[in-house]
């Protein structure tokens, strides 16, 4: 007979040699029950998932890859897996994925137990939901324990996260010489700019203003996602002006990474779950400039509600479809921007054109970034960047830096 395996671990192992991960454990010895049993593995029938909890399915690649297989018609007739948690930490979807791999006629194998998973009968069904509920309480008091560990760590100022711009992480190695834990130290030369970006919103800066300024002095940022270039936008100053950490307060439980279902679906919790500890020895900003930030901000969303009748005017983040086409599809060919609609007085009406956000959002001098310059921010004039995002497929109507 030709067998399948599947072998799956919630958490990732960074730092670990592949033949060393427990999924190629997983898959070896697999390979070695299938022998004892004379069976035959395909190597093509191989299925893992490395680093994805058992609580998702709908993005679980091997797991995918394992179910599409057996349609119309299975290549195999054996799966072995080390028990059944490797097929997943929910009742009711893992007993789903069971039948459908015993409806298309694949006999299902556990090495651990050395057993055959049947559903022919209601006894082997009850047994089925039995197991499926341990393996997702199990998930379950994981989720609790990792949860409570967290929680201690931020009660004691240790690190719960990744870095933070304005602060390196340190660790803490402990009596033999591993990791015990780490903790955040502030980065002199990223707080300088914490600290220029909190007296020029006190003054009276715009996001959109603060943001163009930092980048057109090469001012160092926040790492970029998605193969942005590394600059300031508008959203991470933000970001910046509205984190009690830079005024000596670390905010913990803010939101919720996971559903009820144990899918990957982030939430802000209540402020009543918040964890807030005290931390001066990381304060960047005083008191009095943090408290004069925020009032003028305050004053600002006052001043803009009263201007559009209490409404917030803007692209909802989720559940309204764009009326335009490329924004969320297309990006600028000249430095990898997203694509947004812009629009501008023309005659007596507005018109609208697709642009850069790196361009209109932050600043010009980003294209030569772009292109590798390891040095300052060198802006260019407009035009050179309006003749190559025409050629990209951004819209030419690119001007200079707005005022």
């Amino acid at each position: 007979m030709i067998a399948a395996i599947y072998a799956r671990k919630s958490t990732e192992q960074n730092g670990v040699a592949d033949e060393q991960k427990s999924v190629a454990r997983q898959v070896d010895h697999a390979r070695q029950y299938a022998v004892r049993k004379g069976w035959t593995v395909d190597d093509a029938s191989v299925f893992i998932d490395d680093g994805i909890s058992g609580a998702e399915f709908a993005t679980r690649p091997g797991f995918l890859r394992l179910l599409n297989s057996v349609k119309p018609r299975a290549p195999f007739q054996v799966l072995v897996m080390s028990e059944e948690s490797r097929l997943g930490r929910e009742a009711i979807e893992t007993a789903y994925a069971l039948k459908q791999l015993v409806t298309a006629g694949v006999r299902v194998f556990f090495y651990l137990e050395d057993r055959e998973r049947t559903l022919d009968s209601p006894t082997d069904k009850i047994m089925l939901s039995l197991t499926a509920f341990a393996d997702e309480l199990e998930r379950e008091k994981a989720r609790q324990r990792t949860y409570d560990a967290m929680l201690r760590k931020a009660k004691a100022g240790h690190v719960t996260g990744g870095r933070v711009f304005g602060y390196d992480n340190v660790e803490t190695l402990g009596a033999d010489g591993k990791r015990a834990f780490v903790v955040r130290k502030v980065n002199d030369a990223e707080a300088e700019i914490v600290r220029v970006i909190f007296d020029l919103s006190r003054k009276g800066r715009g996001l959109n203003a603060i943001a163009k300024l930092l980048n057109s002095q090469g001012a160092v940022a926040p790492r970029s996602q998605q193969a942005r270039p590394r600059s300031w936008a508008p959203s991470s100053v933000r970001e910046i002006l509205y984190r009690q950490l830079y005024r000596g307060v670390v905010v913990w439980n803010q939101t919720q990474k996971r559903n009820a279902w144990g899918q990957v679906q982030q939430r802000a919790r209540a402020v009543g779950e918040w964890v807030s500890i005290d931390a001066p020895q990381l304060r960047i900003v005083t008191e009095d400039v943090w408290d004069a930030v925020h009032a003028r901000l305050d004053a600002s969303r006052r001043q803009y509600l009263r201007g559009t009748k209490g409404q917030l005017w803007g692209r909802p983040a989720r559940g309204v479809e764009s009326k335009y086409l490329l924004p969320g599809l297309a990006r600028c060919g000249s430095c990898n921007g997203s694509i947004y609609v812009k629009s501008r007085s023309h005659g007596k009406r507005r018109a609208y054109f697709y642009g850069c956000t790196s361009f209109h959002l932050r600043f010009v001098g980003l294209l030569e970034q772009s292109r590798g310059s390891n040095g300052p921010f060198r802006p260019r004039r407009a035009g050179v960047h309006r003749t190559r995002c025409a050629a990209a497929g951004c819209h030419r109507g690119h001007v200079t830096q707005d005022t």
